[in-house]
């Protein structure tokens, strides 16, 4: 570079210094950055920078560089005044406007290089070539200078894994000085001064090392501290304008309080007066929204008044969407304000229209009442045409039988006109929201109307209807009667209690029978109810909702509870009657009796199939407590009815007929199977046997009975044992096996005591001598060789009756031989007394 190198002074031939134009000089661009500048070199001297005229030759007054050089040629410095500046001639003058300077125009300035020094001041220093020109020396110089100082270090102390304990390196360490470090305390010394002069040289050469990297770290922090102070130098200008910002500010504030008390509040009183009038007129739509509403309510009244229920629901509904203030999906509101401008208001919180809000609810409550009445006469009249014509005996059978497919089928029939008809009234019932409250109405009337079949089959207190005295003496006699309902409980407990047995089964099977055709229609009006209902809702529900209110409908719209309260309480009260006869009940024949209990479990049974659950004790608990007593009053019934036979019993042959030997042939056949005639006692709908019919029986001419295969002689009390012996054994057979027990103690007691009250009737008191008698007492022998067979068939018939139960325990066979005994005995001492039979 120039910079580095000896200018020599020029000289010119009379000793003087040659002196060039600064006009007539163009100098170089190192030339100007050079001059006044010093650089800095191995032997740091200054020099001045000029240029080199040692290889020039020639004169000096026209080019430094000599006669006909370039720079002559170029500037053309011999003739350089031929081009001459030009003249006013050449360009005319141009009058300038005057510029009108304003008085502050000083302290605008002041301001304005304020603001601009310290812009100017970094823009000064940075565009500074000299100051450039020395940034850039300094740094190559540096930059020579920390490279050496960086090569001196060797290159493994840079290692990332620079690791002393290492061998190798350690070596590289102390390569070149001579450590001795094998030494012993016993070398000589200057074998020891070797060794402490080579740790001092290791010692200085590690201090060099430190000095360079700390003076290149120096270096390197000096290079970035003028950005420290120029960034301190900024933060101070920024704070400055900082604080002008703020007084801006605080003054654009001043004049925007200034703006908004002169102009901004005078348009927010126009804004206030324009909201005012919009305010104004809102509330007059509101009035008129309110007359409106009170004018539809008056219409709305006057359509009620004439009937008209579903004109008046959707008018209530539109006026209660008025009220609301939503017109957005009634077409009756949109028409009403389709020239109102405002939307509507919600005027449900107005105190002026709580009335007339409750009397639309009334209002919509009492046509929804009037509805359900509608929905519940219609489901009624379809329920009373259900058993209004029935067959008992049909009814009987599909109680008993259960019911055909084809009948099944015609039960669960509904009209089609009757279905839109409820259809269409479950519709209008959702739109008063009264559909629960309809169902709930239809569940009571449901109580009701089979309380009134109940009330239609109970007896009637018949008043004697007065005859005129023209009727024939036939008619008067007869005394005609209307029956009359009972109104007291005292009265129609004795009117039951006054039904022979026929008349009171002939109402247990009607009420049951109807009852049970009802509750089966019921249970159709059920489904369809529930079905027609459900899709009513989730047609009218949203998306969201239409789970939700499918739930929550389900149980409310079943009419299932009410139906299974129906049953309940139907059976309470059916309970109840037959509760009235339980004295009566106790006295009837097996027939009568097991009539009335299948009924009364075919209807238990029957209601539990519908319900599914056990709805009530009641019945099934009267109906036990009636065979306790009838069984607890049947052993001395039997006593006093044998007791009575045999003191009136001469002991003479009787007449047996064939159909009593029929009931003799069915308790011997008892012992394998159950006798066709006993099993269908049970059934309601069979064919009454031939000793109940109108047909007489033959009265046949034999005087004996055939047991298997014996013939005994038969005799009255004979007869009436075998009679009651059949009827236990045909409850034994009938009734549930928890009570075979009872009636197999009744047969025994039976069996047990004919041949004690027998055997007393002929001997002296106090004695066991038979006295002498006018009775034939070869027919007693005949009576007691009889009984001691049926003994045996008795005993054989509950044995079986045990094998096919595990309720029940027969008795220990050594009573019935006990008993057996007793009865060879007392034939063996009638025939041992040889009484004659009686005169003929």
């Amino acid at each position: 570079m120039f910079s580095s190198q000896q200018v020599p002074e020029i000289k010119l031939d009379d000793g003087s210094t040659p002196t060039i134009p600064e006009g007539n000089i163009r100098r170089s661009f190192e030339s100007v950055l050079s001059i006044g500048t010093t650089t800095t070199t191995t032997t740091t001297t200054n020099h001045r920078f000029g240029f080199s005229m040692n290889s020039k030759s020639g004169s000096m007054n026209y080019s430094p560089l000599g006669n006909n050089s370039i720079f002559e040629v170029i500037m053309n410095t011999r003739n350089k005044n031929w081009l001459r500046s030009p003249t006013a001639l050449d360009i005319p003058l141009v009058t300038l406007s005057r510029n009108e300077v304003a008085d502050n125009w000083e302290d605008k300035l002041q301001n304005y290089v304020k603001d601009v020094k310290d812009e100017v001041a970094i823009f000064s220093s940075r565009v500074d070539l000299k100051r450039v020109e020395q940034m850039r020396q300094l740094n190559n110089a540096e930059e020579g200078n920390d490279s050496e100082l960086i090569k001196q270090v060797p290159d493994f102390y840079f290692d990332k894994v620079f690791q002393l304990d290492n061998e190798r390196t350690f070596k590289k360490v102390i390569d070149g000085f001579n450590l001795d470090l094998t030494l012993m305390a016993g070398d000589e010394d200057a074998t020891r001064r070797e060794r402490d002069d080579g740790f001092i040289d290791l010692k200085d050469k590690l201090n060099d090392y430190l000095d360079s990297v700390e003076l290149l770290l120096v270096k390197e922090i000096s290079k970035s501290s003028h950005k420290f102070f120029q960034a301190l130098s900024e933060v101070d200008s920024i704070q400055s304008k900082i604080s002008l910002t703020m007084e801006e500010l605080d003054e654009f504030s001043k004049i925007i309080h200034t703006i908004d008390d002169e102009t901004i509040q005078r348009k927010i009183e126009n804004i206030k007066k324009l909201l005012k009038r919009k305010n104004v007129e809102k509330l007059e739509q509101g009035l008129l929204q309110v007359k409106l509403v009170l004018e539809k309510v008056e219409e709305c009244k006057e359509n009620y008044a004439q009937d008209k229920l579903d004109l008046c629901l959707q008018m209530i509904k539109s006026i209660d969407l008025l009220i609301r203030g939503d017109d957005s999906d009634d077409t009756l509101v949109q028409k009403w304000t389709k020239s109102w401008p405002y939307r509507l208001a919600n005027l449900r919180t107005v105190p002026a229209l709580v009335e007339t809000r409750e009397f639309l609810t009334n209002m919509k409550i009492e046509i929804g009442g009037n509805y359900s009445l509608q929905l519940s006469e219609i489901l009624l009249d379809d329920l009373r045409n259900s058993y209004k014509n029935i067959d008992i005996n049909e009814a009987l059978d599909e109680l008993q039988n259960g019911y055909s497919a084809d009948k099944k089928k015609l039960i669960q029939n509904f009209d089609r006109e009757l279905e839109d008809k409820i259809t269409e009234l479950i519709k209008k019932l959702n739109n008063c929201e009264e559909l629960v409250s309809a169902f709930s109405f239809y569940q009571e009337k449901i109580v009701v109307a089979l309380k009134a079949i109940i009330k239609k089959y109970l007896p009637h207190e018949s008043i004697p209807v007065e005859v005129p005295a023209s009727a024939s003496t036939e008619s008067i006699s007869g005394k005609s009667s209307t029956p009359q309902p009972v109104s007291s409980g005292t009265k129609l407990s004795k009117l039951i209690r006054e039904q022979t047995p026929a008349e009171f089964q002939e109402m247990l099977v009607n009420i049951f029978t109807h009852l049970s055709v009802a509750l089966k229609r019921l249970n159709v009006h059920q489904k369809k109810l529930l079905d027609i209902a459900l899709k009513e809702v989730s047609s009218k529900g949203d998306d969201e909702d239409t789970a939700e209110n499918y739930h929550n409908m389900l149980t409310q719209l079943d009419i299932r509870v009410g139906i299974n309260e129906t049953m309940r309480i139907v059976q309470l009260r059916m309970g109840k009657i037959i509760a009235v006869r339980r004295e009566i009940t106790s006295t009837l024949s097996a027939e009568y009796f097991l009539k009335l209990f299948s009924i009364v479990v075919l209807f238990i049974q029957y209601c539990e199939s519908l319900s599914g659950e056990f709805l009530t004790k009641y019945l099934s608990d009267v109906l036990t407590s009636q065979i306790k007593h009838y069984i607890s009053s049947c052993d001395p019934k039997n006593i006093r009815l044998i007791q009575k036979k045999i003191e009136l019993e001469n002991w003479v042959p009787f007449i047996v007929s064939p159909f009593f030997q029929k009931r003799v042939n069915d308790i011997v056949i008892c012992v394998d199977i159950d006798p066709i005639s006993w099993t269908n006692m049970s059934e309601l709908t069979a064919e009454k046997e031939e000793d109940e019919s109108g047909v007489e029986k033959p009265a046949g001419n034999r005087k004996s009975i055939v047991v298997g295969d014996k013939t005994f002689v038969a005799s009255d009390s004979l007869l009436t044992a075998i009679d009651i012996i059949r009827e236990l054994l045909i409850m034994a057979t009938n009734l549930p096996p928890l009570y075979l027990a009872y009636f197999e103690k009744l047969c025994y007691n039976v069996l047990k005591n004919f041949n004690n009250y027998a055997m007393s009737s002929i001997c002296e008191p106090g004695t066991t001598n038979i006295m002498k008698t006018n009775k034939n007492l070869s027919v007693m022998t005949e009576t007691m060789d009889c009984l001691a067979e049926i003994i045996g068939i008795v005993q054989r018939f509950f044995q079986r009756l045990a094998n096919s139960t595990r309720d029940f325990e027969p008795y220990d066979p050594a009573n019935y031989a006990t008993l057996l005994k007793q009865y060879r005995s007392s034939s063996e001492r009638i025939y041992q007394a040889h009484a004659p039979p009686p005169p003929v």
